[in-house]
């Protein structure tokens, strides 16, 4: 006797067996040989053919696209996709510090940074607002 689990998963492990209804779909599929071959020497472009050969009908353009997207969706953590990573990241533990250690945020870390590196010309106004703005001088001021 068959129990639910069994009743339930049937449909979806007849579906693996199916071939993609979507280029994307099969290119998804196809990955791991596409990668053997270019590591084995041949390009993208022969690899192509040989699709087109076989009659996946695509465009070279887009099956790079393809290609790519496929790619870049498996190097993403599960999420909007779905699809898994292909290497799991331990993720990074804080290093533990007294209270009174830690760093405040600064906003501006990155800026100060940046024009400590600096290394090119930059003129830093330094004249007086008013003088600029108004042509007032400040030992005019004065008088």
């Amino acid at each position: 006797m068959r129990g639910p689990w069994e009743e339930v998963i049937e449909p979806v492990e007849a579906l693996r067996k199916e071939l993609p209804s979507t280029k994307t779909g099969f290119i998804r599929r196809a990955l791991p040989q596409i990668d053997q071959a270019l590591a084995q020497g041949h390009s993208l472009k022969k690899v192509w053919q040989r699709f087109r050969d076989g009659g996946l009908d695509v465009e070279y353009k887009h099956f790079c696209t393809y290609v790519g997207r496929v790619r870049s969706q498996t190097e993403k953590p599960f999420g909007s996709s779905g699809r898994p990573k292909q290497s799991v990241e331990k993720p990074v533990q804080p290093e533990e510090s007294a209270p009174s250690e830690t760093m405040k945020h600064d906003p501006f870390a990155n800026l100060r940074r940046a024009e400590a590196e600096r290394t090119v010309f930059n003129y830093r106004g330094t004249q007086d607002l008013e003088e600029l703005v108004y042509g007032k001088r400040k030992h005019d001021k004065e008088q």
